[in-house]
């Protein structure tokens, strides 16, 4: 588990039962960006939203399949603007979860810092830096 700015910890994939170990350590949302079987025996969102839901833990499932959409950026932006910290969020490797991570707080950041802080993690997305200062100013504007 990597800890991004923000009070932001990305992983790889949950199991239901650690949600209870995360609990006991603060964490208060579980941002889950796995899509549905993706991989034999990987828990389903419904039961990684039950066992959140057991422990007062808000749960969002943001799956994202495939590549960055307008929809995934939105959602993952109101995820983070509305769920309490610490927040978990994870997908397979922790990938997919750092760069909709990058999205959401790029508006707070900016491009630069964002990507600095992403060189620091184990997530090198250096790719997605145009994409995030063309969303930076997108926001910006319709502010």
């Amino acid at each position: 588990m990597y800890e991004l700015p923000g009070d932001v910890f990305v992983c790889g994939q949950l199991l239901p039962a650690q949600l209870q170990s995360l609990s006991e350590q603060g964490i208060q949302g579980i941002i889950n960006n796995r899509p549905e079987n993706e991989a034999p025996l990987q828990p389903t969102s419904e039961s990684m939203g039950q066992a959140a839901q057991a422990l007062s833990l808000e749960y969002h499932f943001i799956p994202m399949l495939g590549g960055l959409s307008s929809e995934l950026i939105e959602a993952s932006v109101s995820a983070y603007e509305k769920t309490p910290r610490p927040i978990v969020t994870f997908c397979a490797s922790g990938m997919r979860s750092a760069a909709l991570w990058a999205f959401a707080h790029v508006k707070t950041m900016g491009a630069d810092s964002v990507i600095k802080a992403l060189e620091e993690s184990p997530y090198n997305l250096t790719q997605i830096y145009p994409l995030l200062n063309e969303y930076e100013l997108e926001r910006k504007d319709s502010e």
